[in-house]
């Protein structure tokens, strides 16, 4: 179901196609401090700061759970997802900044 999508991502994507995943319940991780995830996150949003995120996935073992990482630009994100490539996760999408997917949020999920 994901896969078609993942597989015309690469990169920092846009924010539609991303919420296109996360509508279809792709787990989503925001990679900033817990300091600015209590600033504001996605909703259902899964706070592991980039720094425990290689700890974080030892606990994972299904190494084809797709992701969406994002953070406050894009750069830690695009680093998350470089993490979880280089321990076998091969669907890791970088979402970029949490304020341009705020800006693309759906109305479904605005009130979540």
């Amino acid at each position: 179901m994901f896969q078609s999508l993942l597989a015309k991502l690469s990169g920092s994507h846009p924010a539609e196609q991303c919420w296109q995943l996360i509508e279809q319940g792709v787990q989503v991780i925001d990679v900033r401090s817990p300091q600015e995830y209590a600033g504001g996150h996605l909703p259902n949003a899964l706070n592991v700061p980039l720094d425990q995120l290689a700890q974080w996935l030892t606990q994972h073992s299904d190494k084809q759970t797709p992701f969406v990482l994002y953070c406050g630009a894009g750069i830690r994100a695009q680093k998350g997802c470089d993490i979880l490539r280089a321990n076998g996760f091969s669907c890791a999408v970088n979402g970029g900044a949490l304020k341009d997917l705020l800006c693309y949020q759906p109305q479904s999920t605005a009130n979540d």
